[in-house]
């Protein structure tokens, strides 16, 4: 029997026309190639393109394409990559004649009829994609029909088709250990500025539970509302893998939330001080702040953990209701005083421009950034994704009927939308919080004192000169003698990167 060869691409690593460095392999598409090994042994040759040193040219990825001819294309992809995800698939297809394009990931599972009325895809794969992967290959593997596979929606008189939902793997702990083998795990790019890992160690992410109960609007909850987790001892034993096999010793834990389950988090802290390596721990996507004790900040110190975001969206409660974040503000605050208090790195999200939102609410927001003792911040305008709750909202005050959802004006700049002000004020609000939070005499405090306990210096230089030119502030700008006197140096080097022609943060 011929082996079937299938080539796994993230979609969101791909440019059309540039090349940009990238930060690492797409985890999700090593749990699916790791399912199709385990079940198919030699029968199936999985390759991952991850472009892990360098993401981007189209041209790159049709070199791989006819090099490699896959029978099976997967590509895995954020709504924000649809038009790579539509362009990719019907050069697949019609110029390369790949017999099967399946698309997968939250556009797929959020939007399967917008990828289906591409003929270039023969199916959407909604949802968990091992065991949905699984079982269409198997199809495949016997010349069958893909109708019918529970999870991946297919054409139906030009409609999206699922027959039946996949039911989502309820222990994650049947799952096989990731496949490392697939991906270059030490290739991953450590020169692009990044600033929720060390660049200076080999590191890593954890998947290490799935789904999450809370019902925030602006969320596409593509694992569900039903938290589903690996047992403390089971991601011990992966760490273990990557750490005896690859010398990892920093690892990104990138759930949605770690510490729902309080005893497992408990459980987890005290394996890795029992195991006694010297790991570095870091939450990028945001603990539950309301969630989080002395004890927990005390034994997460212990396992390692340096740094940790809190995703904490407004500081308006009538926001926090609106989205159904539901977050105690007042909690949350005793939380962050708390971790940066341990020497744990601080940093807290921030959206502004909710539907109904006005300006004074959008300045509690930075407000409460300003009063806590975060060590960094990030401030974005809230991106309305279709398929959301919070895109529905704004639906009822706001003509969406021509949105489309654009890298350049959703996240590059902002756009007019439903809050009650203009997009000029929120660029104007967003820049203010910037240059009040980053450059008051505490946070400058706060980053020479805690930063150095997660960043070598090389990325303390970096995220200075990032947040100086991103908040377009001036030396004469800092009104303390000492704060400025700590960052004239950086003023300088800023001065001279600004000048570049086409320099962009």
């Amino acid at each position: 029997m011929k082996t079937l060869r299938v080539l796994l691409v993230d979609v969101n690593n791909v440019t059309l026309d540039t090349t940009v460095d990238m930060l690492e392999y797409p985890l999700g598409l090593v749990y699916v190639g790791t399912a199709l090994r385990a079940a198919f042994g030699e029968s199936v040759d999985v390759r991952i393109e991850s472009f892990e040193h360098k993401a981007g040219a189209l041209a790159g990825l049709e070199t791989i394409l006819a090099e490699y001819r896959p029978d099976v294309l997967g590509l895995r992809s954020l709504t924000m990559g649809r038009e790579p995800l539509h362009k990719i698939a019907s050069l697949a297809k019609w110029e390369y004649g790949i017999p099967y394009v399946i698309a997968g990931g939250p556009h797929a599972s959020d939007n399967p009829q917008d990828v289906l009325d591409n003929h270039a895809f023969d199916g959407a794969v909604i949802g968990e994609g091992e065991r949905t992967a699984a079982e269409f290959v198997g199809r495949i593997l016997e010349g069958g029909s893909l109708r019918g596979v529970p999870g991946l929606a297919v054409r139906n008189n030009g409609k999206a088709f699922l027959h039946a939902p996949r039911s989502p793997i309820e222990d994650l702990d049947e799952l096989p250990i990731p496949d490392y083998s697939l991906v270059d795990v030490l290739g991953i790019n450590r020169g692009h500025v990044d600033f929720s890992f060390r660049r200076d160690t080999p590191h890593a992410n954890l998947f290490t539970s799935r789904g999450c109960p809370y019902r925030c609007l602006y969320c596409h909850q593509v694992f569900g509302k039903h938290m589903r987790v690996h047992s403390a001892e089971r991601i011990m034993q992966e760490i273990r893998v990557l750490h005896d096999t690859y010398g990892v010793t920093s690892f990104q834990i990138i759930d949605d939330i770690f510490n729902l389950d309080r005893e497992r988090a408990m459980r987890f802290c005290d394996l890795v001080v029992r195991e006694g390596l010297d790991l570095t721990l870091s939450f990028p996507n945001g603990l539950r702040g309301d969630r989080v004790d002395a004890e927990m900040v005390d034994a997460m110190w212990a396992a390692g953990v340096r740094y940790i975001s809190y995703a904490i969206e407004s500081g308006s409660p009538r926001i926090q209701k609106l989205i159904c974040k539901n977050l105690k503000l007042d909690r949350i605050q005793e939380a962050i005083a708390l971790t940066t208090a341990k020497g744990i790195v601080t940093r807290g999200f921030f959206m502004i421009g909710f539907p109904t939102e006005t300006e004074e609410e959008a300045a509690m927001t930075v407000e409460f950034a300003n009063s806590s003792d975060l060590v960094q911040a990030m401030f974005f305008a809230v991106v309305y994704f279709p398929g959301t709750p919070l895109f529905k909202l704004a639906e009822s005050v706001w003509d969406m009927s021509e949105f489309e959802l654009s890298l350049e004006e959703d996240y590059v700049r902002t756009r007019e939308g439903p809050y009650a002000f203009s997009r000029e004020t929120l660029e104007q609000i967003k820049l203010k919080a910037i240059r009040e939070f980053f450059f008051s005499p505490r946070r400058v405090r706060l980053t020479f004192d805690v930063l150095p306990n997660f960043y070598s210096q090389r990325d303390i230089d970096a995220a200075l000169l990032v947040n100086i030119i991103s908040g377009q502030l001036r030396e004469s700008d800092i009104a303390e003698p000492d704060t400025a006197a700590k960052l004239h140096r950086y003023f300088l080097v800023a001065d001279r990167f600004s000048q570049k022609e086409g320099f962009f943060v």
